[in-house]
């Protein structure tokens, strides 16, 4: 008997296997799009310094920064969805209940995923025949744009990833399989709904300590 079970705590929360896999992509997709930006940084930089102190032509420079920005909106997408760093405005649903929160948070989710779906099978599309055709870039660089072109579905393919997580835990957090404390799609961007997670949770742990009126005395 472990010491945990002997003492009557709770062992330690471990997520779905498919919300540990994809969290592991959406973080890695998160260091890429930061690789991506110094690397941008840099090249705009040296850039400048040709263009500028050198006096010579930039030939590369400025269409690779284009494409090392467009890696870090869309790659990572899936690491600012799984951190929730997106803009959302929870003003209305941060006061419903917290299970038929999580049924319309899913519902949403969902219709999410749809357009990013589609999104991602349409450029796809763009990416195939660039492909096929091997496509460049009318500049001098002559950039194989094959290779922007999959920067977008291959986002859309992460964020797509990162949304099926999020159902499942969700869904499984209605069958009670997972607290709903623990649920990625519950954890709301603005100060009231946090606020209101923590109070309801204290009420969840603590019952005993609600069901006392304001002047200390049991209900």
């Amino acid at each position: 008997m472990s010491a945990a079970t002997h003492h009557g705590t709770a062992p330690p929360y471990r997520p779905p296997a498919i919300v540990r896999w994809v969290g592991v992509l959406s973080e890695a997709s998160g260091w890429l799009a930061a690789i991506a930006l110094v690397l941008a940084t840099l090249i705009t930089s040296h850039g400048v310094f040709v263009r500028y102190f050198l006096r010579q032509p930039t030939v590369w420079q400025t269409e690779s920064t284009i494409y090392l920005l467009m890696l870090v909106t869309f790659v990572g997408a899936a690491y600012g969805l799984r951190h929730h760093a997106h803009v959302g405005v929870d003003l209305l649903i941060d006061m419903v209940p917290r299970r038929p929160q999580l049924v319309v948070r899913i519902i949403t989710a969902l219709m999410c995923l749809a357009v990013v779906l589609v999104v991602m099978w349409t450029s796809y599309l763009d990416w195939h025949e660039a492909y096929l055709f091997n496509y460049h870039s009318s500049t001098a660089f002559r950039f194989p744009l094959w290779i922007a072109f999959a920067i977008l579905p291959l986002g859309m393919l992460l964020v797509a990833l990162q949304y099926v997580a999020m159902i499942v835990e969700g869904i499984m957090g209605l069958a009670g399989k997972v607290p709903l404390d623990k649920v990625s799609l519950m954890t709301s961007t603005s100060e009231l709904g946090q606020v209101r997670s923590e109070i309801e949770l204290t009420e969840e742990l603590h019952p005993q300590d609600t069901a006392r009126d304001d002047g200390g005395e049991p209900r």
